[in-house]
């Protein structure tokens, strides 16, 4: 009975034994103080306390973020540890940590503490090429980060680029792949870009670009019709479509061809395929142009020229003969610009003479040797347009025509139509006739004889006539 009574006796001062070892810590674990917490820059928090202990072996730090759980044994430093800098944070949301000294598996007592971490998140993206470059055929793609300021972003982004379109062989950063792979880069200061280099055929692009904000939120934007091309054009020759060329639209518009031939510096066409843009610098409301074509495209009679790339214009008639600057653009940034002059489309034309007939009561020496009238021309386009600023040759059977009312030509067979008593479309010509070229009035007064006089539209066959009376009473 007494043995058993001193086995449970040492059972238990044993026990109590181990249970003090446990508990007991090696050295004075006391509780940190004075924790406190600063966000020292777009992604670190600076985490300060004043050691307590002496003989610990280090500090344990937990970390909690806004409602989540605690991270626990988030940070584990060295014995006599006062400061840790919490780096590469991105969730802007309430960082609270707790701070406890141990030694073996003893602790201190925890010291706690929060702030609200923040910073200006990305909100927008924006594109653009900034840079070609004449040597290599590669274009720079620049894209802004944007805050919901629209100021620049300054922390770093890992910015993601994809391809949602392109020409065969296309690639960014010299990197080939396919339309479901994605290739990144690091922000800096708020940008970041990539080189899309040509592979051996031209077209458009189409780039994805996006970011995942704190809240893992996709931020994207898409920059599209990105030009491609895989050559260099050296020159540009515009031209437009001729006279009775166009199409018409109603409401006095009208649609024709622009078209462009594009030479390499050998004078070699531009091959097929390649993409261009065309535009208008000064966007008249009266004008438009098809922006995207390309090379080798069929023209309105399903021709295709080597070289050139073919768009339709269309203008308000009654702005024809007036010049417009179109501007074409390539992928790698080369601009060529030409100015163009806007055709007639199926002229009409008007004439009357005022008066009709000349006539001769006397002879030469008592009134002018000369006799005139007026040609009053008239000069519409096939849907009823006044059309200013229109050359017309003049001819006649008999007499001569004078130089006409500004605006000159400095021909007197030919006249610029223009406004003529508020009247567009208007021009007014002189005929003059000598007494001579009419008959005598034998055997009877008078002697008559007709002139035809014949107005046409410059570089058409629209034309139109008026036939003049001669008479001549004396002899």
């Amino acid at each position: 009975m007494k043995t058993k009574i001193w086995f449970v006796l040492i059972v238990v001062l044993f026990t109590f034994a181990c249970q003090k070892l446990l508990t007991s810590p090696e050295g004075n674990l006391e509780t940190p103080s004075a924790l406190s917490l600063e966000q020292i820059d777009l992604e670190s928090i600076q985490l300060m306390w004043q050691d307590n202990s002496s003989g610990e072996d280090g500090y344990q730090i937990d970390r909690k973020i806004g409602e989540n759980d605690w991270e626990e044994n988030y940070k584990i430093l060295p014995e006599n540890s006062t400061m840790l800098i919490d780096s590469n944070l991105v969730v802007i949301d309430n960082y609270s940590y707790r701070i406890s000294a141990f030694s073996n598996n003893n602790f201190s007592n925890t010291v706690e503490a929060s702030i609200d971490f923040y910073y200006e998140d990305v909100a927008f993206i924006s594109g653009e090429v900034i840079e070609t470059f004449n040597i290599i055929p590669s274009i720079e793609l620049l894209v802004d980060l944007y805050d919901i300021n629209w100021d620049l972003v300054l922390r770093e982004y890992t910015v993601w680029f994809k391809i949602i379109n392109a020409p065969e062989g296309f690639n960014i950063n010299n990197t080939l792949f396919g339309t479901d792979d994605s290739l990144c880069v690091q922000s800096f200061n708020g940008q970041a870009s990539v080189y899309l280099n040509p592979g051996n055929a031209s077209g458009m692009a189409g780039i994805k670009v996006y970011v995942y904000n704190s809240n893992n939120e996709e931020i994207s934007a898409t920059k599209s019709n990105i030009v491609i091309q895989p050559s260099f054009a050296e020159t540009a020759e515009f031209s437009i479509g001729e006279i009775n060329s166009g199409l018409s639209l109603g409401n006095g518009f009208w649609k024709v061809e622009v078209s462009a031939l594009l030479l390499d510096g050998q004078g070699n066409p531009i091959s097929d395929g390649t993409a261009i843009f065309f535009s208008l610098p000064n966007n008249p409301e009266w004008t438009s142009i098809i922006p995207v074509a390309y090379i080798g495209n069929e023209n309105a009679n399903g021709d295709s020229i080597p070289g050139v790339a073919f768009t339709s214009l269309t203008y308000d008639g009654s702005h024809t003969n007036e010049t417009v600057n179109v501007r074409l653009e390539t992928g790698l940034g080369q601009i060529f610009e030409s100015e163009l002059v806007l055709p007639i489309q199926f002229p009409v034309i008007d004439i009357i003479a005022v008066p009709q007939h000349v006539d001769w009561w006397e002879i030469p020496y008592a009134s002018p040797e000369y006799q005139s009238t007026e040609i009053r021309v008239t000069l519409i386009d096939g849907q009823n347009n006044p059309i200013n600023n229109q050359v017309v040759i003049f001819s006649s059977t008999l007499g001569e025509p004078l130089e006409p009312v500004p605006p000159d030509t400095g021909d007197s067979y030919t006249g610029l139509t223009g406004i003529v008593n508020n009247e567009h479309g208007r021009l007014n010509k002189e005929v003059e006739f000598f007494y001579q070229e009419c008959p005598p009035p034998i055997p009877a007064p008078p002697g008559t004889i007709t002139c035809t006089i014949t107005a046409q539209v410059q570089g058409t066959n629209a034309s139109e006539n008026v036939t003049i009376i001669l008479r001549r009473y004396v002899n």
